[in-house]
């Protein structure tokens, strides 16, 4: 478990750098880019205020295939497919972490309320997103564990 742990946190610092390269430091969740956005009631609480994107969506599609890629090696089981997408949660949260992290724009002093305009709503330290993903990614984790 902790090869996996330590594979899907490099993964996401990777992403990550990838992520500033294409968006840029000051543009996060593809402000500057030329993609489609959609944004109403049910989305904005979905994802926490934040409008869904066409890079974003085709990011994340791509990452859920990559993900599955096991199945090229072992058989599907409901067990395999939860611990599959509880790493997938934590995976989402770690990247996005990381883009802070990593960009000198924001680092560790400027990842709060108030400081990043498209997480507009925190539990204590964290974006409610990434409440949502922890607590989601957490849960399948544990009945992916269950024998």
């Amino acid at each position: 478990m902790i090869f996996i742990i330590l594979y899907i946190l490099i993964l996401a610092a990777l992403l990550a750098k990838l992520e500033l390269m294409i968006e840029g430091k000051k543009a996060g969740w593809a402000m500057n880019l030329p993609c489609w956005k959609i944004e109403n009631e049910l989305i904005n609480w979905l994802l926490g205020n934040k409008p869904l994107t066409g890079y974003h969506t085709w990011l994340l599609l791509t990452f859920l295939f990559i993900f599955h890629s096991p199945y090229l090696f072992i058989k599907f089981t409901f067990q395999h497919e939860v611990l599959i997408l509880g790493y997938f949660c934590w995976f989402w949260i770690a990247e996005d972490w990381f883009w802070f992290i990593e960009n000198n724009l924001y680092g560790f002093r400027n990842f709060r309320p108030g400081r990043i305009f498209w997480h507009k709503r925190w539990i204590w330290f964290l974006p409610v997103s990434y409440v949502w993903g922890i607590l989601i990614g957490t849960i399948l984790l544990l009945i992916g564990r269950l024998k």
